[in-house]
């Protein structure tokens, strides 16, 4: 039996999502709610993207700014991450849930939300599996339990079709670039190195133990790199020779619509 299902057969046997709510976020925090929540905020894009899939569409009251929403949530109100974060407006948007990204979003204003006495779900996914159990998750939290059960089974059987004919799974050496100057990419910590798995490659920095790295380009000439995943195809690099493979913006967020990002990985190989 998978690690997927078995995590799903454990979160199964759960109280269903009435009265009394608890559940541990990804960094190991009980999130107590008295009652499913309504008033739901993002402060990621892929914390939206999971609670559209377990269908708490209704239930968002501001979102984290993002180009790639579906038109249904267009007049949910923006929130801009990528500065200091509003807390005026936050606090009077009245939430009783906030879904936050432990390593995207600043330090102090994730400081500040613990000390706000606002339910606060922090993001921070090791793995695929722990996506799936975050779904499951959210569907207690907002009152769809069973939505997110299935959203869950869903994003695992979309990932085993993904890439349905791989003869050399976790074989071609790879260099998943996050930035191209200076080179930054991921270390051994990051779920990335699971799903370039699923692809048939092998992330050449896997041994490093970080989520993230900045590197010099000697690093990367040192190393047998065949394959380089980016989102900027057309950058300049050390590295020559090597193929390159589009990484789409669905590929970089850990959420349902991974499986999008590792379907369109695998069609350009």
């Amino acid at each position: 039996m998978s690690i997927f299902l078995r995590i799903l057969l454990f979160l199964a046997f759960l109280a269903p999502a009435r009265g009394d709510i608890r559940v541990a976020d990804d960094l190991g925090r009980e999130v107590h709610l008295p009652a499913p929540a309504t008033r739901i905020l993002t402060l990621a894009p892929h914390a939206t993207e999971m609670l559209l899939a377990v269908g708490a569409e209704k239930n968002l009251i501001a979102v984290a700014q993002f180009a790639g929403y579906p038109h249904s949530i267009d007049a949910v109100p923006r929130i801009n991450t990528l500065g200091s974060l509003d807390r005026e407006y936050l606090l009077a948007t009245h939430p009783d849930l906030v879904i936050a990204w432990a390593s995207g979003n600043r330090q102090a204003d994730l400081q500040w939300l613990k000390r706000s006495g606002i339910p606060v779900f922090m993001s921070e996914p090791g793995t695929l599996a722990d996506i799936a159990a975050t779904l499951v998750k959210l569907g207690r939290l907002t009152g769809h339990p069973e939505a997110g059960k299935s959203a869950a089974k869903h994003f695992i059987a979309g990932l085993d079709q993904a890439c349905p004919s791989n003869p050399s799974a976790g074989k071609v050496p790879a260099y998943y670039e996050i930035w191209a100057n200076p080179p930054m990419t991921i270390g051994g910590r990051h779920w990335l190195n699971e799903v370039l798995e699923r692809a048939g490659l092998h992330n050449v920095f896997a041994n490093v133990p970080r989520l993230i790295l900045t590197l010099n380009p000697e690093s990367l000439m040192a190393k047998d790199i065949q394959v380089i995943v980016t989102s900027q195809p057309s950058a300049p690099r050390p590295v020559h020779g090597a193929r390159i493979y589009l990484a789409s913006s669905e590929l970089g967020r850990p959420g349902p619509r991974l499986v999008e990002g590792l379907e369109a990985l695998c069609r350009q190989m």
